[in-house]
């Protein structure tokens, strides 16, 4: 079965069988769905009308164009990756450690055993928080810390949790991508029997690989609190802390009676207390625990920071020693030496609609690893729709999007300025220019600074970010890339 439709100006066959055989081994693929019966117009006005197209074949299945004109200030770099026609994977990666903020093209380069290995194209990834230290006037510094913003997965294991009413994601599985909102469950569970109980003591873990008592962004549980605000009359909201200072970004929220777990991931000692200036909840003490690859307790400590997380084990941190939910007090009584502890984690689809019934589990086994989230924030497009808001963050800031056309291939794009510049465009025309090139779901990723466009290990792209006059490689939390790996699949099917 063959169907043509226009795409940017030429002819292109669509495999809708192809299509179709992909869907039958697939969990994830209802945006793929979606695609295969959207019929593009291409009647979209973007920025993209324009501009000149230059077109290269980077592999088999990856397509790399580059529009510009010499009367426009921007670049928009588009790689178009097609598992019907190479041996092609998705996937995407933190680099050495989640902790530790590093470039896209060092966290290309950990891809593989050796350069042959090496992804063909990647883009920048998920948001992230720097997170921030004192200096003895009380001052902000940068620390060597990353904090994930919200949900991340990579290779079956949960290294941040979702915002609580869920968070828009594309979760990678197979080569292809899915758009959709996630939550994650996280639970542990001690076998030490507990006076007046019978069973084992089970409790709900409140984030992973983040400072106790700090949570970005969202609301992770329902006992955050968030952070004073004020909006003025232009609707601008600035965030402060609790001595009142204002801060530069947010929203950010507090919580004295946690559980955070830090898993083999982390890539560094554990932190310390008082780390962060916004929240008094991070300077407790609290307790410390460390469990090896097995399950069992290594070491309790009364108190919290400077610990190496056990090779396939982690790391729990509890604050709240008075609190009845406290978790500095729930480790207290349930854990000693020698406790056998269970780790639960789960994530769910809950898609875009506030209907439960078609929520299921993603299916996580990190034996087997083939799920990773990238957490994004605005929704560009769903089914065909441009759903951003034309008032949605107008800022005209360098832009990175993936996205999935008509034919089940995915868009890795970046919109930057053509010389040395912090120059892009707002949310909405990023949404357009998603469009026009054929998306039927896409999602804005990390930008500004952050908007990295690799091809073959080189950058392609202007860096927005500027040391001694020169653009500068911003580090980032974790990548995006298409490389080497998989099957063809069939253009046509039985």
């Amino acid at each position: 079965m063959e169907n043509t439709t226009g795409f940017r100006g030429r002819p292109r066959t669509r495999r809708i069988a192809a299509v179709s055989v992909a869907l039958a081994t697939l969990a994830l693929t209802q945006s793929t769905a979606t695609a295969a019966n959207y019929q593009a117009t291409n009647e979209v006005t973007s920025i993209l009308d324009g501009l000149t197209a230059s077109h290269l074949t980077v592999t088999e299945g990856i397509e790399r164009t580059t529009y510009s004109s010499a009367s426009s200030d921007l670049e928009v770099r588009v790689a178009v990756i097609d598992p019907d026609l190479g041996a092609i994977s998705l996937g995407s990666t933190f680099g050495t450690s989640v902790s530790v903020k590093e470039t896209t093209t060092a966290m290309l380069d950990t891809v593989g055993t050796t350069g042959s290995d090496a992804p063909y194209v990647g883009v920048n990834g998920s948001f992230s928080v720097a997170a921030m230290d004192q200096d003895a006037a009380g001052d902000s510094i940068r620390e060597n810390r990353s904090v994930p913003m919200v949900a991340s997965v990579q290779e079956d294991v949960v290294q941040g949790a979702s915002c609580m009413k869920g968070q828009n994601v594309v979760v990678l599985q197979h080569g292809r991508p899915h758009f959709t909102r996630i939550t994650t469950s996280l639970e542990i569970t001690s076998d030490k029997k507990t006076p007046g109980l019978t069973d084992d003591v089970k409790r709900s873990v409140d984030g992973l690989n983040r400072y106790p008592g700090w949570i970005p962004f969202c609301q992770q549980e329902p006992s955050d609190r968030e952070l004073p605000s004020k909006k003025d009359a232009n609707n601008k909201v600035t965030y402060y802390d609790e001595k009142g200072r204002a801060l530069t970004s947010g929203p950010y929220y507090e919580d004295d009676s946690e559980i955070v777990v830090f898993t083999s991931a982390y890539g560094q000692k554990t932190p310390l207390p008082g780390h962060t200036p916004f929240v008094a909840a991070d300077n407790a003490q609290g307790v410390e625990v460390a469990v090896d690859k097995d399950g069992y307790v290594t070491q309790v400590k009364s108190t919290r920071g400077g610990m190496d997380i056990p090779p396939n084990g982690m790391v729990l941190q509890g604050i709240g020693q008075t609190q009845a939910d406290g978790g500095a007090k729930w480790l207290t009584d349930n854990v000693e030496v020698g406790t056998k502890l269970s780790y639960a984690q789960s994530v769910k689809d809950i898609g875009f609609t506030k209907e439960t019934t078609d929520d299921a589990d993603i299916p996580l086994n990190p034996a087997y690893p083939s799920v990773d989230v990238i957490n994004g924030t605005h929704q560009l497009l769903h089914n065909g729709e441009v759903v951003a808001r034309v008032d949605s963050n107008e800022n005209p800031d360098p832009r990175t999007a993936i996205g999935v056309d008509g034919w089940g291939r995915t868009l890795l794009v970046t919109v930057t300025a053509k010389a040395q510049d912090r120059l892009g465009v707002p949310i909405y025309d990023l949404a357009k220019i998603m469009e026009d090139l054929g998306a039927v779901d896409a999602l804005n990723l990390d930008g500004g600074g952050s908007t990295t466009f690799v091809v073959d290990g080189e950058i392609k792209n202007v860096l927005s970010e500027e040391k001694d006059g020169k653009g500068v490689e911003r580090p980032v939390y974790d990548t995006v890339y298409a490389g080497r790996g998989g099957y063809t699949l069939p253009a046509t099917a039985n």
